[in-house]
């Protein structure tokens, strides 16, 4: 399956199933509501996206903060593996995107890397629908981005 396509339909499945699972993940004696997210969206990552981009014993960056659930390992599925690949973005229209985060106009190189999909609202991103945006790491200038997801497509980059 195609990336863009791949990360467009994780986007719609998170806005869809957000309402839903929230009460699921809630708080439990032995983690926290931040932990049991990331966890479900790193195994939900690996399972609905990552295996349809890459070959077998080919891994992907961990998405977002990554799985807490196996302790070092930010996977839930293959824990010992580590990633082969990651994934950059490239602006569709010319060669800037605007940073909402920021409130600034970027230049799109191979070091904006993709770290999640996130919601944005009163100037900040959230762990909540709308998932229309792209969280990104400024490897350049150390800072984290925000981009809107319909201005970006998506590219694999070998480590």
């Amino acid at each position: 399956m195609e990336l863009d396509k791949a990360i467009k339909l994780f986007s719609s499945f998170l806005n869809v199933v957000w309402p839903v699972i929230q009460p699921l993940l809630k708080e439990r004696d032995y983690t926290s509501d931040e932990e049991s997210i990331n966890d479900w969206l790193q195994s939900n990552w690996e399972l609905l996206v990552e295996r349809k981009v890459l070959n077998s014993n080919e891994y992907l960056e961990a998405y977002g903060d990554g799985a807490d659930f196996n302790g070092a390992s930010s996977r839930i599925t293959d824990i010992d593996s580590l990633p082969t690949h990651r994934i950059i973005v490239r602006s569709l229209s010319g060669n800037t995107l605007v940073d909402v985060l920021n409130d600034e106009k970027v230049q799109v190189n191979i070091n904006l890397v993709f770290d999640g999909l996130v919601g944005f609202e009163n100037g900040f991103y959230t762990n909540k629908p709308n998932f229309n945006y792209v969280l990104l790491k400024d490897e350049d200038n150390g800072v984290e981005r925000v981009v809107l997801l319909d201005d970006v497509n998506f590219e694999i980059q070998k480590l």
